[in-house]
């Protein structure tokens, strides 16, 4: 028999649950824009924080499955499509793991109330590693706004993150 999740802990992680599929979502629709820009090393980098973002909502729905709570997936509000520059794409990108990274604090946080401590050892892992992502969309998007005054400088950062994606592989 699984261990009764905590009740804070258990609404947390549902808010957490369908916040990370939206931004899941969010990613896959950068990308096709970042493709239709012209630029695949940009689209690829979101087609990957895509699937880390979506493998984190498949966990989170594993978390509570396990713990044997029930759960709803809202629906996917439509997203926006219109960026017209990759600077405010990767800023959208920053904000929505600011908003998942606060989300994930907040289950956190409700685990420690409710004394859940088998979310709390759960949570541990995805709060080290959006520090890793924040520092890294930072990074991008510094680079990107001292390579953006031409566009030649944009697909010298495409060819970077392109660069990247191969060397990972």
């Amino acid at each position: 028999m699984a261990v009764v999740i905590g009740k804070r802990a258990h609404e947390a992680l549902s808010k957490c649950l369908t916040e990370e599929f939206c931004v899941a979502y969010a990613y896959l629709s950068m990308s096709c824009v970042f493709r239709d820009m012209g630029l695949r090393g940009c689209a690829d980098w979101c087609l990957n924080r895509y699937e880390a973002v979506r493998q984190v909502g498949l966990k989170i729905m594993h978390h509570l499955e396990d713990r044997g709570a029930k759960f709803k997936l809202a629906a996917i509000p439509v997203l926006r499509q219109d960026w017209r520059a990759p600077l405010h794409i990767f800023e959208e990108a920053q904000r929505q793991e600011q908003k998942l990274y606060g989300l994930i604090a907040t289950s956190y946080e409700s685990a420690l109330v409710d004394k859940d401590y088998v979310s709390q050892e759960f949570l541990l892992s995805f709060i080290n590693n959006q520090g890793k992502v924040d520092s890294e969309i930072s990074f991008l998007i510094n680079r990107l706004k001292r390579m953006q005054s031409s566009d030649l400088g944009i697909f010298k950062f495409d060819d970077e993150l392109e660069s990247l994606k191969q060397s990972s592989v």
